[in-house]
């Protein structure tokens, strides 16, 4: 069966403009991190919050996608381990007019009495999710200790710095903990686009 000129044009200009939309959706799309070493990152909404709050939460996975195991020294551990906060992660917020700041936790502000390293071991294949709530963060990185988002469209992104443990640094019976092969280095994740609400 033969179709007119005219039926093939609007076909043709139909399907262009299917995979022009297509197109369009997955580059919108999220976005994977970077593989660094056998590192990956990864930064999301928290599927496990979605409703439960004003503001939304976020999480943060750290994926072994490599062939070796992994150590990360992710921050610091106080009172034997009974707070724990990965300082080695920091948050790069931009706006909408491009402008971007570096979020770091807000605590522990003063540090008194035994401090240890967050370590976590990452197997091959393994993940570790960490959630992330923006009210716990400041603009300590960008100088802007008092910054609020307002109202608005943002991006997100997270940094690791990864770093080794020296023996100045480890406690007197945990010398050991030097030793280890930390992975080190800088990875930042995928950047993930968020609306912050209305009061």
């Amino acid at each position: 069966m033969d179709f007119p000129k005219s039926c093939h044009k609007k076909l043709w200009v139909a399907l262009l403009a299917s995979l022009l939309s297509l197109a369009g959706s997955l580059s919108a799309g999220p976005q994977l991190g970077q593989v660094n070493r056998g590192l990956e990152m990864n930064v999301g909404l928290d599927a496990t919050d979605v409703g439960q709050s004003r503001v939304p939460k976020f999480r943060v996975v750290l994926r072994n996608a490599g062939e070796d195991e992994l150590t990360l020294n992710l921050g610091i551990m106080l009172a034997n381990g009974k707070r724990q906060y990965p300082n080695a992660i920091v948050l790069i917020v931009t706006d909408s007019q491009g402008k971007a700041r570096q979020f770091d936790l807000n605590e522990p502000e003063i540090i008194a009495g035994r401090m240890d390293p967050l370590i976590v071991p990452l197997p091959v294949g393994s993940t570790f999710s960490m959630p992330v709530d923006l009210e716990k963060y400041r603009a300590a990185g960008s100088g802007e200790f008092d910054h609020k988002l307002t109202p608005g469209t943002y991006f997100l992104e997270a940094r690791f710095s990864g770093r080794g443990l020296t023996q100045q640094e480890a406690n007197l019976d945990v010398k050991g903990l030097a030793l280890m092969p930390y992975w080190t280095g800088s990875i930042t994740s995928n950047r993930l686009r968020f609306e912050f609400p209305n009061e």
